[in-house]
């Protein structure tokens, strides 16, 4: 490595953008560029970013310290990001229902749908009469929701700005390949491997774990929200409904979580379940006193694959190729927790750095 040292990113998803931004950050003398084969306003199913919700709630357990710590940079990160208008990100308070399917399955215990972060994001437990009809508990906590074409491209024009460079490759079939895309035309000292759904397909990448999609599908209506709706404990087994408002107006409704399914085509019936379930649990969604028509006005239903990896994501130096760190497997957390995961990125690029003795 040189004292400018030259760093190439694979991939453009939440994951690989915002790695390129806070390594940027943490050192201006970082020579950084991302290359990628689907960059922010592309559509495909190879690039999974696009088709997410968003919100922020972690999925750590209480006794997940782990992920725990990788989620809550991004908790504070997005509050952050709220006051400023071109992020797509605004407040909202995330309000998380259970039917009584759902108490049942934890004995009645409902501690167990209280989440770690309570503290910080001041979760509180619903009185009787704002529960809604179908749903035996609740939480609340403030939240965010991330309006996810114009974040993307937010995070795409802050790189910009700080000198990221940016290129569209073909997908590259070997890590070793990655040497070769820094802009400057020279070999790049440093690769990080945030390729998501297709990073463990790369040859050199030699991933152990099993790296698997999770299919979901959604639902962009016109129709406005007050705030996030989530209610787990239906019958599906791998479904749930949340409704996610977007500041620029409209909801995202979903969705489903269908292991290692391929099925790119819309699943329709879902879709009726999905839409009956909204205007069930969300009547104000149809309800023309708020503004809203008295029909759900589809834009467009979005079928994603997730890039879910068995033990949670691989943040590490790899094991033969010093240059190399991986940073892939986010499955459904990957805007949650994309804040930590770059930091933790940022500490292995500096651990690398020093044994180099720049």
């Amino acid at each position: 490595m040189s004292s400018s040292t030259k760093i190439v990113v694979v991939g453009a998803g939440v994951v690989g953008l915002t790695t390129a931004l806070e390594l940027k950050r943490a050192n201006p003398n970082y020579d950084v560029t991302i290359a990628a084969a689907h960059l922010p306003g592309d559509l495909s199913l190879a690039y999974a970013s696009p088709y997410a919700g968003a919100n922020w709630q972690s999925f750590a357990t209480k006794d997940d310290t782990k992920l725990q710590e990788l989620d809550r940079p991004g908790y504070f990160e997005f509050q952050r990001l709220a006051d400023d208008p071109r992020s797509g990100v605004w407040r909202c308070p995330n309000a998380n229902y259970y039917t009584q399917l759902a108490v049942a399955s934890v004995q009645g215990q409902t501690e167990a749908f209280h989440h770690w972060f309570g503290d910080i994001a001041k979760e509180r437990v619903l009185q009787n009469n704002e529960l809604l009809p179908g749903t035996a508990y609740g939480t609340e906590y403030e939240g965010v929701v991330i309006s996810v074409p114009i974040y993307l491209n937010y995070l795409l024009q802050t790189c910009l700005e700080l000198g990221i460079a940016l290129r569209r490759v073909s997908f590259i079939t070997d890590i070793e390949e990655a040497l070769s895309l820094h802009a400057s035309g020279e070999k790049a000292d440093l690769v990080i491997n945030c390729a998501g759904l297709i990073a463990y397909r790369i040859n050199g990448v030699n991933d152990l774990r099993r790296n698997y999609p999770v299919k979901g599908q959604t639902i962009l209506v016109r129709n406005n929200l007050s705030k996030v709706i989530c209610v787990d404990g239906f019958e599906e087994p791998n479904e749930m409904l949340y409704m996610f408002p977007r500041k620029e107006g409209g909801t995202i409704i979903g969705g489903s979580f269908i292991q290692e399914n391929y099925d790119t085509q819309e699943d329709k019936p879902l879709s009726t379940r999905l839409s009956k379930r909204a205007v069930a649990f969300a009547p104000e969604l149809i309800d023309p006193s708020r503004g809203n028509p008295n029909y759900l006005d589809v834009v467009q239903v979005n079928v994603g694959l997730r890039p879910f990896r068995d033990g949670g994501m691989r943040i590490e130096i790899d094991g033969r190729r010093k240059w190399l760190i991986h940073n892939y497997g986010a499955g459904s957390g990957g805007y949650q927790g994309s804040y930590g995961f770059a930091r933790k990125v940022v500490k292995l690029a500096k651990q690398l750095r020093e044994q180099s003795k720049l």
